[in-house]
This record gives C-alpha cells, structure tokens and sequence, in this order.
C-alpha cells in the first residue's frame, strides 16, 4: 500500500524521505514536486515546493491530489500549522481534524466542473478519513502529547493573519484552530477517493489571544520545536494505517484525474 504525506518544513529531514528521490510528476491541472521512497513506498509532497516559494493563496492543490492519484497513493496524512482559538490548546500542542469551516474565498476547490465533469456533490458527513484518523490519535497517545482528539479547522486564505474581530467570530462558530492550507486539501482529498487525515501543529495563540503581536519567525520557531514530536507521531501513524479501511472515502476513487 503506498501512503503519503502533505507538510513542510521538517517532514523532508525524517529518515523515510532521506532517502527518497525527488520527482516531477506532470498533471493536467499542472506539475508537482515531491520526494519518493519506492522502497518503503513512501511519498512526501512538500506543499509549497520544494525551495518553499508558493503562498497558501497559490498552491494548485488540485494537481498534488492528482499527482498522488496518478502514482496510486491510497492514504495521505496532511500536516498543517494552525494558530489555536482556545487556551487551553497551547502552542506545541496537536489537533487531530475531525470537521472543517472553508472560509476560502479565492481558491478552485473542486475537480467536479462543468468543463469535463458531471456535477458531484460528494458528502463531507466525516470529513476526514476516521479510520487514518482513528491512527493518528493513537500515535500521539502514544508519543505521550498533549492534543485535542476532534479540532475543528476554519480555513483562510492568508497570508495575511487574523484580525482579533475575526479571531472572535470563528471561535463563535465553534472553530477551535485557524489555518491557511487544509481547505481545499482535505475537500480535494475526497473527491479524489482518498483516506485523508490531518495533524495540525499549534504554532501560536490567534490575533488577540496575547499582546504580543504575530510574525512567522516565531511560528516558524514554534514548528521547528516540535520537529522531534512530529516525526515520532507520522512515523508511528505511517507505520499502523490498515490496508483494509472500512470508510466511504473511496466512493469517488473513480475520478477521471
């Protein structure tokens, strides 16, 4: 079974990817970068490139899920920093993603259009794959972190942050983390008949949540203090990730990609 995993910074530098051979994969929506390891069957898609040049705003997230389709990956776990809507889900903390808020506003979020598709309207009941989910939770059990079992995940746009007045009103709705990739990834995951789960790593409290003033430095920092955790929590997932799933994610593996 070949597995992968969405991330950035850290992911690349786990032994498996190490290892691995970059690649261009050629889509139709476009073409991808990745790292594969045939020999553990492996693949690592580093969400904004390689050199990390492309805004959350201009990821072609299409052609990643398309990408993974094309070399037959069955799961994927994407990785997402997050800044936290609670105070008690402190920077260095976890969430495993168990429900989602798109407040995108500039992104293609689906591969069902009237161009070359029938219209789909695929059920997003559970979001995310509960059966990689039911994985990632155990691992971080395990690997003894402190983390909330069903996040909710309310997606911008960026790259600019939040502003407190928005900060307040996610959390209203019942948002617990805010961030800039998961959406349309997780929605994209789907339609493409994949297992998808998220871990989101909280970097930092949302606008307004502290006096101090948010810069990427510092969320940066916070994600390259809990490389270690990270690498021991997807090393322990990739590692229990059943072949046999029972889970609907599969419904739309039919996808002319």
């Amino acid at each position: 079974m070949r597995l992968a995993l969405i991330g950035g910074t850290g992911i690349d530098e786990m032994p498996c990817f190490r290892e691995g051979a970059a690649k261009n994969i050629s889509t139709r929506f476009g073409e991808v970068e990745l790292i594969e390891n045939e020999a553990s069957n492996l693949i690592f898609v580093p969400r904004h490139g390689l050199d990390h040049s492309a805004p959350p705003s201009a990821i072609n997230y299409r052609a990643q899920m398309a990408a993974l389709r094309i070399l037959e990956v069955e799961a994927v776990i994407g990785v997402c920093a997050v800044g936290s809507l609670r105070n008690d889900l402190p920077p260095g903390s976890f969430a495993i993603l168990a429900d989602f808020i798109d407040f995108t506003k500039q992104r293609i979020s689906t591969f069902f259009t009237s161009d070359d598709h029938s219209i789909v309207h695929t059920d997003f009941t559970h979001p995310y794959c509960p059966c990689v989910s039911d994985v990632l939770r155990a691992a971080c059990e395990d690997s003894g972190v402190q983390y909330e079992p069903a996040g909710v995940y309310l997606g911008v746009d960026g790259p600019r942050y939040e502003t407190p007045a928005e900060v307040r009103l996610y959390a209203s709705w019942g948002a617990q983390v805010v961030g800039m990739t998961n959406v349309p990834e997780v929605v994209l995951a789907r339609e493409a008949g994949l297992c998808y789960g998220a871990l989101a790593i909280v970097t930092n409290p949302a606008s307004g949540l502290q006096a101090d003033s948010l810069n990427h430095d510092f969320v940066r920092a916070q994600t390259a203090a809990v490389a270690e955790k990270l690498q021991a929590i997807l090393t322990l997932a990739l590692g229990n990730i059943p072949v046999h799933r029972e889970c609907s994610c599969r419904l739309n593996s039919g996808l002319v990609i």
